[in-house]
């Protein structure tokens, strides 16, 4: 036993000096973290509203989200998507035309682009011309006696020559030809391109054809808070016929002597006969927002709902007035809850369960309209609130500003011009803020900053995503957050470090 215990004794004293032996003496504590500069980056995007569609010779040309989708068909498939921007560098393209043979998109706010569609399922991107170099932030296209007009925030262009119309104004709408010269709605109010001249008042227009009865007339649509007036005017842009709707007018489509009204709740259309209105029909729908011809009787409608085919009239389908076809897509996003795995978010266009990283699914599910976007955070360097504005809504100055208060100091952070902050978030120490062109990632200059009496505010990151940009919930893992969009989906964006090349530089 005594001999027993000896042996035990001896090899964990062998085993003890073994150990010591193999311990490093030289050992020097270093610090092991990452230095390496982070960028903000979009890891991940699900979702998104289709804004627009053409079709020509039977193929469809979509625009959604940041990418031009090609189809054929019913459109349950695209052949083709083609991405103008990387992710998280652009808007979406949010309106469509051909000129010249060539196909013309608008990137919202951010540039023009064109497609050669000489092979119409291969459409090849050929020019694109950045929001700086026309001098515009684009919002609309129209092409108007073989002339492409560009308009947007700070005037007109018209493609020919770059000349510049109605500098300073912020349009939407889209020009057109009247007997009076080239005029565009302003707001309420249409106005001549070369004089600035007040001709009538609509907040969108569209050109009637012969069979409308008009000649020389037009579509328009003219919003008001509560509701739109939809109807006709004649050549001197007076009104002829009219009907008032509730809710947003999104687009007006003239198609084979039939006008088309898109709300976000239902599409209306009427026969154009003798300058009337005739033969109305409601289709109830959410989130349509465009409207191409497929056929005489097949339409293709695409928006934040996502796709479809509507069958205007009774066919071998089945009956008038019914969609087939449909492709969903989680596009209108007004709620959102968080539970460190999965978000759940939607409008009363349906609720989606969306896994980080992951494919969205529809739920039947729904979050209480009572949650609200934060507009006040706390930090530790700072507190940080949108800004009120000066309560007057002709000047719309709400969300244009983030205010900062600290034990020491105050100061402001302003927005670019006509884009709005609508929700802040504390991600890591730093205020992320969602806005409507996006997502800009704010800090302290420097930690010492709110305690010698000073406040300085760096930008550390910034996204261009579709907006407006409603919610952000942070990751658990630090240096990211999950965003919500109110029409541009969802997705996952983090601060990541660019790897290392394997190949070093070639000394010069």
């Amino acid at each position: 036993m005594r001999n027993s215990l000896a042996r035990k004794i001896v090899v964990i004293a062998l085993g003890a000096l073994s150990l010591c032996a193999c311990m490093d003496e030289t050992y020097v504590k270093e610090d092991r973290t990452d230095k390496r500069v982070k960028t903000l980056k979009l890891s991940h995007h699900v979702g998104g509203t289709q804004d627009c569609v053409l079709v020509h010779d039977g193929i469809w040309y979509l625009g959604f989200g940041q990418e031009l989708q090609v189809l054929e068909g019913r459109g349950k498939k695209p052949l083709r998507s083609d991405r103008i921007n990387p992710s998280g560098e652009g808007g979406s393209i949010t309106d469509l035309a051909l000129w010249h043979g060539d196909l013309i998109g608008l990137v919202d706010g951010d540039a023009v682009v064109r497609w050669d569609i000489s092979s119409p399922r291969l459409p090849v991107l050929i020019d694109l011309v950045s929001s700086k170099q026309l001098g515009i932030r684009p919002r609309s296209i129209h092409v108007v006696d073989n002339n492409l007009y560009i308009a947007g925030d700070e005037g007109v262009v018209r493609a020919s020559d770059g000349e510049i119309f109605l500098a300073g104004e912020m349009i939407s709408a889209k020009v057109v030809a009247t007997k009076f010269g080239p005029a565009v709605p302003v707001a309420r109010r249409i106005q001549l391109l070369q004089n600035n001249t007040f001709v009538g008042a609509a907040s969108m227009l569209e050109p009637l054809p012969a069979s409308a009865g008009l000649p020389g007339g037009f579509a328009f649509g003219l919003q008001g808070k509560e509701g739109a007036t939809v109807g006709l005017m004649n050549d001197e842009l007076r009104e002829v016929a009219g009907e008032a709707f509730r809710g947003i007018l999104r687009r007006l489509v003239v198609i084979n002597g039939r006008l088309w009204a898109i709300f976000d709740t239902e599409i209306v259309s009427w026969d154009l006969h003798s300058g009337k209105l005739e033969s109305p029909t409601y289709t109830a729908v959410k989130g349509a927002r465009d409207l191409a011809p497929l056929s005489d009787n097949l339409f293709a409608v695409v928006g934040s709902f996502g796709r479809g085919v509507l069958h205007l009239h009774d066919d071998k389908d089945g009956p008038g007035d019914t969609f087939t076809d449909a492709v969903r897509e989680p596009g209108r996003l007004e709620q959102s809850l968080f539970d460190g795995r999965r978000i759940l978010a939607g409008s009363p266009e349906g609720f989606w369960l969306y896994p980080i990283r992951g494919k969205p699914t529809l739920s039947d599910k729904a979050v209480s309209l009572s949650t609200i976007p934060d507009t006040k955070v706390t930090l530790a360097w700072a507190d940080a609130e949108i800004d009120k504005g000066d309560k007057d809504s002709a000047t719309n100055t709400v969300g244009q500003k983030i205010n900062f208060k600290s034990s020491t100091a105050e100061t402001v952070w302003e927005l670019p011009p006509n884009v709005y902050a609508c929700v802040l978030a504390s991600v890591d120490g730093d205020l992320w803020v969602g806005h409507t062109d996006g997502i800009t990632v704010l800090s302290s200059a420097n930690s010492a900053d709110s305690s010698n009496g000073s406040l300085t505010i760096i930008k550390r990151g910034e996204l261009r995503l579709p907006g407006p940009i409603l919610w952000i919930h942070p990751l658990r893992t630090g240096l990211g957050a999950v965003w919500v969009s109110h029409f541009g989906g969802m997705g996952v964006a983090e601060f990541t470090s660019e790897a290392p090349s394997l190949i070093p530089a070639s000394k010069s």
